[in-house]
């Protein structure tokens, strides 16, 4: 009678197993709701023709983007500002996040004065992380 119930025993043990089903179903579950519930920007603004520079570098910290027309106007959150609303956005921001990186986009097209204007101003804010946003040279 013992050695009858030892060798019961022992087919439980070799009768249990994981089932990997239930783990598969709910990270499948899982990845179905990030991907329904995520949202997808599809950023709008002004277009921009971007000088092309043999140098070019793809930036990827924390950035804040201010664009420069033909016409020399100044375009951040995709509206159009000041001279003086677009300075004081960037100091705050980089006041915000030290690590912050300006990207000056001017148009090929357009007048250098506003971009260096611009420059200046960021300066006497204090803010120094600037470049340009230009398109790489095709070769």
């Amino acid at each position: 009678m013992l050695k009858h119930a030892f060798e019961l025993f022992d087919e439980e043990i070799d009768r249990a197993e994981l089932s990997m089903t239930p783990l598969i179903d709910m990270v499948f579950l899982l990845l179905i709701f990030f991907v329904v519930t995520t949202t997808f920007t599809k950023e709008t603004g002004i277009s921009v023709d971007k000088a092309r520079a043999a140098t070019s570098q793809i930036i990827e910290n924390k950035m804040m983007l201010i664009a420069i027309d033909n016409k020399g106007n100044y375009r951040h959150d995709e509206r159009r500002q000041g001279l003086d609303e677009v300075v004081a956005a960037a100091a705050a921001a980089s006041k915000r996040q030290p690590e912050l990186n300006v990207v000056i986009i001017p148009d090929r097209a357009g007048n250098v004065e506003p971009l260096i204007t611009l420059m200046d101003r960021l300066r006497r804010e204090g803010v120094y992380r600037f470049s340009l946003g230009t398109q790489a040279k095709a070769e």
